[in-house]
């Protein structure tokens, strides 16, 4: 079943009906549905897909060679000599027919083979251009394919007529896979499994919460059991290392000095290995809103929910979980914590809230910028937070995510004035945003009705 990748799908289907030369960039991180993407699109196309191998020039040619062959049903002939042989043999052979020529893996071929790049970009400019070939390169180091593929000093920089950096699915795609699931239970999996298109694959949606944790985590042969450990092993070569990273900040330390202190490298070092990560798209950084990017405030978080909660939940005890301890693994260590995590979930969910509604203009403002907020407050001497600032440079929402049993109360609405005073910002005016999973008191109600600068949001609104 394809879904949820419709506006993508349609955008390649609108640059294949113009009938001309394309070359076509696409990437993110794995598992998050480039392939099927791809493999949808190629539906009812005459179509080379080619899959590169982690193997060297000639092994990759040589089986580039035998499915090009295969294609054109030719047999008993020579492997290609270079690319540009091969390349050369397809646009002869196409005869001005249209062809989708996709590269998936493409950095496992330019790793090996440095002037790939700088052969394609010639083929382009002396014979491709004028082909109906459908080129995609695609690829899951996104650093790679940022700085090498779609960046300014790459051999075919201006030569691409499209790209798409391929994101996860927000909450709102999550939950169709979740049909017949309680909202509170459906943001609760969306939690633990993310945006992963594979990953939500795995929920049963006729299983409490409960068990699907259990069937998908905390079995040592559940398909999600290893699977992050995986992901990195086939990326970095120092795979243990990488694994402490990433557990230090899904614990809480979120400070490359911190992350650096917990896993005991050299702050340098460590600096190097946190890069990596954001650049393969497990990490990502981030500095108060508003705030240029300083060593000094700025933090690391988990990009990929899955990630967060393998790491914070699976990793920290896979000794008790090989034992066969899953029950009290869930019972001491999921379920009393699981309120907590959800914290951070929710603000994503809000997060992902803003922007949708921000695209259909039902905001008060059309905001350009949105983040979080994190400072301290003199007058107090406490460290305060915000979850949630969107602003259009003058105007600004200021919001409270509450993932709470209780409904939100008053006394809430009076801290979130009393932070926006201490985040100082020139503002013409200023929206107070709230949302709460057990929605709110009379008295917040009335509150709101009474102020024409508060909106309540909870969690059918969302739905």
């Amino acid at each position: 079943m394809f879904l949820g990748r419709e506006q993508e799908l349609a955008d390649l289907e609108e640059l294949y009906a113009l009938d001309q030369f394309q070359l076509f960039i696409l990437y993110g991180r794995r598992r998050v549905g480039k392939t099927t993407l791809l493999n949808e699109f190629c539906k009812n196309k005459e179509t080379i897909f080619y899959s590169a191998e982690q193997s060297n020039t000639k092994l990759n040619l040589d089986k580039f060679s035998e499915l090009v062959f295969q294609h054109y049903k030719e047999t008993a002939l020579s492997p290609f000599a270079s690319w540009e042989n091969a390349l050369s043999y397809i646009y002869q052979r196409q005869n001005d027919r249209r062809l989708v020529l996709v590269f998936d893996e493409f950095p496992y071929l330019v790793r090996k083979n440095k002037v790939l790049l700088s052969t394609l970009q010639h083929m382009i400019d002396h014979t491709l251009k004028n082909s109906k070939l459908f080129i995609i390169l695609c690829g899951s180091y996104m650093g790679f394919m940022e700085k090498e593929v779609l960046g300014a000093k790459s051999p075919i920089f201006g030569r691409r007529t499209g790209q798409l950096k391929l994101l996860p699915f927000d909450y709102r795609t999550s939950i169709r896979f979740m049909d017949g699931v309680s909202p509170e239970d459906q943001l609760k999996l969306y939690g633990a499994f993310g945006g992963t298109a594979l990953y939500l694959s795995q929920i049963q949606p006729k299983q409490s919460f409960e068990a699907n944790i259990k069937k998908a985590f905390l079995r040592v042969t559940a398909y999600l059991y290893e699977e992050p450990l995986l992901l990195l092993r086939q990326e970095v070569q120092e795979p243990g290392v990488y694994n402490a990273v990433i557990e230090a900040i899904a614990t809480g330390y979120t400070k490359s000095n911190e992350i650096a202190t917990k896993v005991g490298e050299e702050p340098a070092k460590c600096l190097k290995y946190i890069h990596t990560l954001c650049e393969l798209g497990i990490l990502y950084k981030e500095t108060p809103f508003g705030e240029k990017e300083t060593a000094r405030k700025t933090i690391y978080g988990i990009s990929d929910l899955m990630f967060r909660f393998w790491y914070r939940y699976v990793f920290a005890n896979r000794t008790l979980l090989e034992t066969g301890a899953t029950e009290i693994v869930w019972k001491q260590k999921i379920a009393p914590d699981y309120a907590t995590y959800m914290g951070f979930v929710f603000e994503q969910v809000c997060r992902d809230y803003l922007l949708k509604q921000n695209l259909k203009g039902t905001l008060p403002i059309l905001f350009t910028s949105i983040g979080r907020w994190w400072g301290s407050d003199p007058v107090n001497r406490k460290a305060i937070e915000i979850d949630l600032i969107a602003s259009d440079g003058k105007q600004y929402i200021i919001g409270e995510c509450k993932w709470r049993n209780e409904p939100l109360d008053v006394p809430v609405m009076k801290t979130l004035r009393e932070k926006a005073d201490v985040f100082y910002a020139k503002r013409e005016k200023t929206w107070y945003m709230f949302f709460s999973k057990s929605g709110f008191t009379d008295g917040a109600i009335r509150e709101a009705r009474r102020c024409d600068d508060i909106i309540l949001v909870d969690l059918q609104d969302m739905l």
